[in-house]
């Protein structure tokens, strides 16, 4: 690796690095009609970059062949303006090992995969399809640059998610719920009966529940809301190729919140489904804090090495790839909203005619600040108490609005897995947050 990096020099180039990737994952999928195992073995393979007269020049390989420098500075080309952050010197590993060790054969995790899919179908008479899957994904990257800087990580990323529909007369109802993890086999860290017990009472709600009054509304949002407004409406305009010609660049420094609005994004986080784990990016930054809104005021970007120097910010540790394949994109990692003072109820009680907002279902944003979210479980509210149920149910506005219109933020904090999609990559993250009363068009 060392010698690769050293030959790249000698062909002209002012910084090369190496990325290595080896993943084993097994995935499995489960209907009321089929088994499918989706994924099983293991991919390996490196991705060597390099810079030289102020362009990158790139080669990914998965068996060496020994003309990978020469491929990888032959392919540099542009229009000579890349400057990026240089490091010092490191040499670190990062490993973590799960809570219990579990190495289950692919037939046991079929069987799983199975029983749960037989749970939620007994769970409620009117469910007509369950899909099921389970996953894990052994990770072990390498950094390695002319900087002298070697990284190695070792770590694990679980998960099972559960997708049900039913149906009563002409009403039809879709409910999902995923768990994921990073500390093991997720049977193993969660109770997935409670998981179960989710998608039931969704199911259950949105066939009892009635559309929303349509306009302007009190809501309370809870923790997946929050953090999928974090990471949908916020992030996305956070990161600095988005940022620097975007609104939220514009309003660096500006106040748009009050002062117990903090959203922050984090390559590590002390939770068990922050998934988006990443104690160094795919560059070999180490992971810091990003706090996007610091007190209510427009505060950081978040940048990759280039635009790190573009910015003149201090490297975040947000430059990941998929896989060894895959260019490097600014992306998010552990996305949240933090805890404010209030409680759940003090939240609740001041509300006379509202909503509660549990968890999203979709949506979608725009780079102008617009979003709208579809909602999967929410609650009607009336004098402070739940009243009723919801379906059929979404909410939209304008980002930078609706943070300016939030009142009371809880000390209550959760935080729940996904996977961002952008540039046509897919990297797992999370998103979480406090519940919080706001006030946003639903419909």
């Amino acid at each position: 690796m060392l010698e690769l990096l050293k030959r790249a020099e000698g062909l002209g180039a002012i910084f090369a690095d190496l990325r290595t990737y080896d993943v084993d994952e097994t995935s499995v999928y489960v209907t009321e009609t089929t088994k499918q195992v989706t994924s099983l073995g293991r991919e390996a393979g490196s991705s060597l970059r390099v810079l030289v007269n102020g362009n990158w020049g790139y080669y990914s390989f998965s068996k060496s062949t020994g003309d990978e420098a020469e491929r990888a500075v032959n392919s540099a080309y542009g229009d000579e303006r890349i400057n990026i952050v240089f490091l010092p010197p490191k040499r670190d590993r990062v490993k973590v090992l799960p809570k219990k060790e579990v190495n289950k054969s692919v037939e046991e995790i079929m069987r799983d995969a199975e029983k749960i899919k037989e749970a939620v179908m007994r769970s409620h008479p009117s469910v007509k399809s369950v899909n099921v899957r389970i996953f894990i994904s052994k990770i072990n990257k390498g950094y390695f640059s002319t900087e002298e800087r070697e990284i190695e990580m070792s770590y694990s990323i679980s998960g099972v998610s559960i997708r049900a529909t039913a149906r009563e007369g002409e009403v039809t109802a879709s409910a999902s719920a995923s768990l994921s993890t990073h500390l093991g086999y997720p049977l193993e860290v969660f109770d997935v009966n409670q998981t179960v017990e989710v998608v039931r009472k969704r199911l259950e709600n949105q066939l009892k529940g009635r559309p929303p009054r349509g306009g302007d509304a009190d809501v309370v949002l809870a923790p997946d809301v929050v953090g999928v407004f974090s990471h949908e409406a916020l992030g996305h305009l956070a990161e600095a190729d988005l940022a620097v010609n975007g609104i939220l660049g514009e309003l660096r420094g500006k106040k748009i919140a009050e002062d117990f609005v903090t959203v922050v994004d984090s390559g590590v986080l002390d939770h068990p489904m922050a998934h988006g784990f990443t104690p160094y990016d795919d560059e070999g930054v180490e992971s810091r804090e990003v706090k996007i809104v610091d007190r209510g005021l427009v505060s950081e970007m978040l940048v990759d090495r280039f635009y790190s120097a573009y910015l003149g910010e201090r490297p975040t540790g947000n430059g990941r790839a998929e896989d060894f394949r895959s260019p490097l994109l600014i992306r998010m990692r552990n996305t949240y909203m933090k805890p404010g003072s209030w409680s759940k109820e003090e939240l609740l009680k001041d509300v006379k005619s509202g909503y509660l907002l549990v968890s999203p279902l979709g949506g979608q944003t725009s780079p102008d600040g617009t979003f709208q979210f579809g909602i999967q479980e929410g609650y009607v509210i009336e004098n402070g108490e739940i009243q009723g149920t919801l379906r059929n149910t979404a909410i939209s506005g304008y980002t930078i609005e609706t943070l300016g219109k939030i009142t009371a933020v809880s000390k209550d904090f959760d935080v729940w897995p996904g996977h961002c999609g952008k540039g046509g990559q897919s990297v797992p993250v999370s998103t979480g947050g406090p519940y919080i009363r706001v006030k946003v068009k639903v419909g």
